[in-house]
C-alpha cells in the first residue's frame, strides 16, 4: 500500500484506535531499528595483525569526529606518528562498556580513551608523557580532567538538551521518533552527574569559568606547556574543537569566542595535526 494511502486511512480511524495504532507502530519501528543495529554490531571486519583500529562516530560535518574523545586519540596518534585506522558507525559501541570510541587490536577490545592510550603505550612501547616534568604531568592531568569531566558535560547539555531547535539531532540524522528517548537518557545522565541540576545560565557560567582558567594558563604560549604539543593538548583540543566548531545551535561557540587565545590555540592544533581537516569534515556524519 502506498504511504499516502496508509496515512489517509490513519486519519479516518477513531481516536482510540489511532492511539493504539501509534503505540504499535512505534514499537514496530523501534524493534526494526534496534534489530538493524544488532546486525551492524555483529558484522565485524578482520584486520591485519597489529593494526590499531579506532571505532568511533562518523566524520563531520564540522569536526573530524562527533565525539571529542576520538579527536583526542587521532590527534595524539598524529602527534606521535602512530599508524592507525578509523572505522565509523553512528550506532556502534563497545560491547564491553557501551562506550565510544573504542579500540580493536589483534582481536582485543579496549574502551575509554585513557585506557586505550595506556594499553597502546605498553603494546607499542611509547611514553605518553615524553619530555614533561612531574609538575607538568600533574598540571596537565588537572586541566585534562577539568575539560573531560566538567567542561564536557556543559557541552553535552548545550548540544543535546538546551538547544530548542534540536539542531544536533537533525545534523546527526537521528530519526525524529527517537529524539525524546535520546534526550531523556541524556537528561538523566547529566542530572546524575550533577550539572543537569543547574539552570542553562548557570551551565553557561560553569563553562565560562573553565575556559577562563584554561585561557589564563595558556596565555600567549603556543601549546599547554610551550612550543611543543603533548598528550594533554590532544585531550583538551578534543573538547575545545567540539565547542568551537560543533556546538550546532548551542551557546558554546559564542562562549569560546570570548577567549581569542583559545580560538587561536584551536586553529594552531588544527593546522599542526590536521592538514586534511577540510577533507575530513566533508564526509557524511553517519559514516
Amino acid at each position: 500500500m502506498a504511504l499516502s494511502k496508509v496515512t489517509d486511512t490513519i486519519v479516518d480511524l477513531p481516536l482510540g484506535v489511532k492511539a493504539l495504532g501509534g503505540v504499535v507502530l512505534t514499537g514496530v519501528v523501534l524493534a526494526g531499528f534496534w534489530k538493524g543495529l544488532g546486525v551492524r554490531q555483529t558484522n565485524r571486519k578482520v584486520y591485519p595483525p597489529n593494526t590499531i583500529v579506532i571505532h568511533q562516530l562518523g566524520r563531520g560535518p564540522y569536526v573530524p569526529s562527533l565525539t571529542p574523545f576520538a579527536i583526542k586519540l587521532e590527534t595524539y596518534f598524529r602527534l606521535e606518528g602512530i599508524p592507525y585506522q578509523a572505522e565509523h558507525a553512528l550506532y556502534r559501541k563497545s560491547q564491553k562498556t557501551g562506550k565510544v570510541p573504542f579500540l580493536e587490536y589483534n582481536g582485543e577490545e579496549v574502551s575509554d580513551s585513557e585506557f586505550i592510550l595506556e594499553f597502546l603505550s605498553k603494546e607499542k612501547n611509547f611514553d605518553m608523557h615524553k619530555g614533561l616534568t612531574a609538575e607538568q604531568i600533574g598540571v596537565g592531568r588537572a586541566f585534562q580532567k577539568m575539560a573531560e569531566e566538567n567542561t564536557y558535560w556543559c557541552f553535552v547539555a548545550d548540544r543535546w538538551v538546551l538547544d530548542k531547535n534540536n539542531t544536533a539531532l537533525k545534523e546527526f540524522g537521528i530519526p525524529r521518533y527517537l529524539w525524546g528517548r535520546m534526550q531523556g537518557k541524556i537528561r538523566t545522565m547529566i542530572h546524575a552527574q550533577g550539572l543537569g541540576r543547574h539552570t542553562p545560565e548557570e551551565i553557561r557560567h560553569i563553562m565560562s569559568n573553565d575556559l577562563t582558567a584554561l585561557s589564563y594558563f595558556i596565555g600567549s604560549k603556543k601549546f599547554l606547556f610551550g612550543d611543543e604539543a603533548c598528550k594533554f593538548d590532544c585531550a583538551i583540543f578534543g573538547i575545545l574543537a567540539e565547542i568551537r566548531w560543533a556546538s550546532f545551535g548551542g551557546f558554546g561557540t559564542s562562549v569560546i569566542k570570548q577567549y581569542p587565545n583559545l580560538c587561536d590555540y584551536c586553529e594552531r592544533m588544527k593546522k599542526t595535526f590536521w592538514p586534511d581537516w577540510e577533507e575530513m569534515i566533508k564526509r557524511d556524519c553517519t559514516k
